[in-house]
């Protein structure tokens, strides 16, 4: 045995591998073979855009070819230029830039950069990836075009501009002005709606996808996620252990945990359920595994007051894109 924390107890719990994921690297994976050079990511707030972006960092079975990828986040400058770009990509790789350096020696320091690494890593491609990409005006597309024409001249390049549905500035018509024809070309002809995870297999996927994603999402804590490494033993096992010798699961309730969303929902002037965002997902399973399970050794299912509680702790209304507030 280890003394170490299990995973669902410490700072950071790990990610799990979802199907909106992996529709994600199939998308990206069919924008990079076609030659598009960027592909224009969104969905709604806490959906799990950023963290399916972050699997496509961390894996390389998507990859058509070996590729560098560096994930940055954009910050809300009041006056935007090439230098200030450059810059601020190069101070989140830990590298100091002085204030009056010239716009051209930080793009040449910059791309410098992108290609050594690349060369590190035996890429022929460079992918970078934006976080809050809605953040940004013509001006920062043009910068961006400048860092592109510059590696282009020794490496392909590729985008992933994750942009928020519900930002106030969000998609092309919410750019400061209409993008030219070569930034349009350029950064907005290929685009991927990032989903929650959905209650429903899709069409286009009942060839090769027999459960639903919520199902799939619960399977990676019942079967796949074990601790300790090696042991065999799940998350679910490991803190619901006379439940889990029984025979339940969390994939044995999922219908009796969707009935209780759907009634949550109703009694909030919400519509059917069709998704769940992945931020009250983790939340949800992380309050019934360790907080009702793992503080019960005696317990045996979920009731329907514990999914109730689990919910309200995940704050699911809350993040529910069509959720106005309570009702006096």
């Amino acid at each position: 045995m280890t003394d170490e924390l299990h995973p669902m107890l410490r700072e950071r719990r790990p990610m799990i591998f979802t199907r909106p994921a992996e529709r994600l690297a199939t998308d990206c994976k069919n924008s990079l073979e076609i030659g598009a050079n960027a592909i224009w990511l969104q969905g709604f707030a806490r959906f799990g855009k950023t963290f399916g972006a972050r699997q496509l960092v961390q894996s390389t079975r998507w990859r058509p070819f070996p590729m560098y990828i560096a994930e940055y986040s954009y910050t809300r400058p009041t006056k935007p230029n090439e230098g200030y770009f450059s810059s601020g990509l190069l101070e989140q790789h830990g590298q100091v830039t002085a204030k009056t350096a010239l716009s051209v020696n930080t793009v040449m320091r910059y791309t410098r950069m992108l290609r050594e690494q690349a060369l590190r890593h035996g890429a022929v491609a460079v992918g970078l990836v934006f976080n809050e990409a809605n953040r940004f005006t013509v001006d920062e597309y043009e910068n961006l075009l400048t860092i592109d024409n510059e590696l282009e001249k020794y490496l392909r390049t590729f985008h992933i501009l994750i942009n928020q549905c519900d930002a106030s500035r969000y998609g092309p018509a919410g750019i400061d002005k209409r993008p030219p024809r070569h930034l349009f070309g350029r950064y907005f002809t290929t685009t991927h709606n990032y989903t929650g995870l959905l209650w429903d297999v899709p069409e286009d996927d009942k060839t090769h996808q027999t459960l639903s994603d919520v199902a799939l999402a619960f399977r990676e804590y019942d079967e796949l996620l074990t601790w300790p490494q090696g042991s065999g033993i799940s998350y679910t096992q490991y803190f619901a252990r006379k439940a889990y010798a029984s025979g339940w699961r969390l994939g044995t309730q999922i219908d009796s945990i969707r009935k209780v969303i759907e009634d949550v929902r109703a009694e909030h002037g919400l519509g059917p359920v069709h998704e769940w965002p992945m931020q009250t997902f983790e939340h949800f399973v992380y309050f019934v595994l360790v907080r009702i399970a793992g503080d019960n050794p005696d317990f045996t299912c979920l009731t329907e007051s514990e999914i109730r509680n689990a919910l309200m702790r995940a704050c699911y209304l809350h993040i529910e894109p069509d959720f106005q507030g309570d009702r006096e």
